[in-house]
């Protein structure tokens, strides 16, 4: 996988390092603890988990979103690996220290927009913004999802198939990319640097020459970005996104979402007749939709808020860039387009009722064991259990201080004749 990423970087395709990162981190971690520690079950998957906020952390330069992100990604509908979490954060931070030290490189933003104020205030019109913003980028998420599932059909229909004709389908991908490449010089390699030129248009494309494309040697097209311009980069990119994905190149798409919202961003920051918007600081609009766009495919909401807050340098837009977030999600939760994405297995959601007073009867249904309860009083009489548990054979429990008697039934192999203590006694 690592080779496969790194002929796809090199030949300008737009997929980034990250998702290689993060099963090369997991699986590392992984072996570790099964091969090293002997962990098996949960202690296993926590190392393969931390091992990807680690790497991830270390990769974005932000230890809480760059964790958080490795936790969401998992899920459609917000982080379950809730109990790893705090851990994750810390090992994501120790990473992102070791890494940062060894490589020489400094904390900080990494993208400097011209427009935008060192300082600027935010009140309720930004947040209402970038609800706005939210709903522009789940259509376009829409409009992405649309064109990649309709490059798939066409490139089964011309006999293409990663998998079953992998040369023919790298030629074909390698062929379409560096056509678009050469006609539009902006929208190769992952996009991380490239944000850079459209936040900054005097600062010259990096990794590629000539500046200018088939256009000429100069700056493409002198440096001079028109609303029309950024919005044929942001629809491209995701073109190439997806031509690169189908052609069986291996990579993320997240700095490649990045950096087709932050083009939508821009185009719409420059259009005419609107003050409203020409007067608000380019990196508000640029980051906000940014966010929209990849919580709307990634489904990583407080992740991407974090990371692009803290990417550009300006804490200003961490609530606008929440509220994009939030209603991209929200618009596009019937829409997955990462379909590993799967709920945890090992919890359930279901109702839970207490009583509040004695004598009552309430009933507990939760992921591992499911039964009913009855307090008769509290007052020293035993209280009786009936319970059905799926991974051991309980025959006393302690509730309250009461040794009571409960009837187990068993699902799987476990340790039989277990006592809990319940009611922290």
């Amino acid at each position: 996988m690592f080779l496969c990423s790194t002929f796809s970087i090199a030949a300008g395709g737009s997929l980034g390092p990250e998702a290689p990162l993060l099963a090369l981190c997991g699986a590392t971690c992984s072996w570790f603890g099964k091969s090293v520690l002997r962990y098996k079950g949960q202690k296993l998957r926590n190392c393969a988990l931390l091992g990807m906020t680690a790497g991830l952390a270390a990769f974005f330069g932000v230890a809480l979103g760059g964790s958080l992100f490795a936790l969401e990604v998992l899920h459609r509908s917000g982080m379950q690996f809730y109990e790893i979490a705090t851990y994750a954060v810390g090992t994501g931070a120790l990473c992102l220290v070791v890494f940062r030290a060894l490589s020489g490189i400094p904390f900080g933003a990494i993208w400097v927009f011209t427009k935008a104020a060192p300082h600027f205030h935010v009140d309720f019109r930004h947040v209402l913004l970038g609800a706005v913003v939210g709903v522009i980028a789940a259509l376009f998420a829409i409009l992405f999802m649309k064109i990649h599932h309709a490059f798939v059909k066409v490139v089964s229909w011309v006999g293409l198939h990663e998998h079953h004709t992998p040369v023919r389908s790298g030629l074909f991908g390698g062929f379409v990319i560096g056509v678009i490449g050469v006609l539009l010089p902006p929208v190769m390699f992952w996009g991380e640097f490239e944000i850079s030129t459209l936040a900054a248009p005097s600062t010259a494309l990096p990794h590629i020459w000539p500046k200018g494309g088939v256009w000429g040697l100069e700056p493409f097209q002198q440096n001079h970005y028109t609303p029309q311009l950024l919005l044929v980069i942001a629809v491209v990119k995701l073109i190439t996104v997806s031509v690169t994905v189908n052609s069986g190149f291996r990579g993320g798409f997240i700095f490649p979402l990045f950096m087709a919202g932050t083009s939508l961003g821009l185009a719409i920051t420059h259009i005419p007749g609107m003050p409203f918007l020409q007067s608000l600081p380019d990196v508000v609009v640029a980051m906000t939709m940014a966010a929209g766009l990849n919580t709307a495919i990634t489904r990583t909401p407080f992740a991407t808020s974090l990371i692009l807050t803290a990417l550009s340098g300006h804490p200003e837009v961490a609530v606008p860039c929440l509220a994009s977030a939030l209603v991209a999600l929200f618009m596009t939760l019937h829409l997955p387009f990462i379909m590993s994405q799967r709920d945890r297995r090992d919890i359930t959601i279901k109702e839970l009722e207490f009583a509040e007073e004695a004598g009552q009867v309430f009933h507990i249904d939760a992921g591992t064991f499911s039964g009913n309860i009855r307090e008769v009083a509290d007052d020293g009489q035993q209280d009786t259990a009936s319970y059905h548990v799926n991974d051991s054979h309980v025959q006393n429990w302690v509730i309250s201080g009461q040794l009571t008697n409960a009837n187990g039934h068993v699902d799987a192999p476990a340790t039989p004749d277990q006592s809990m203590d319940i009611g922290g006694v």
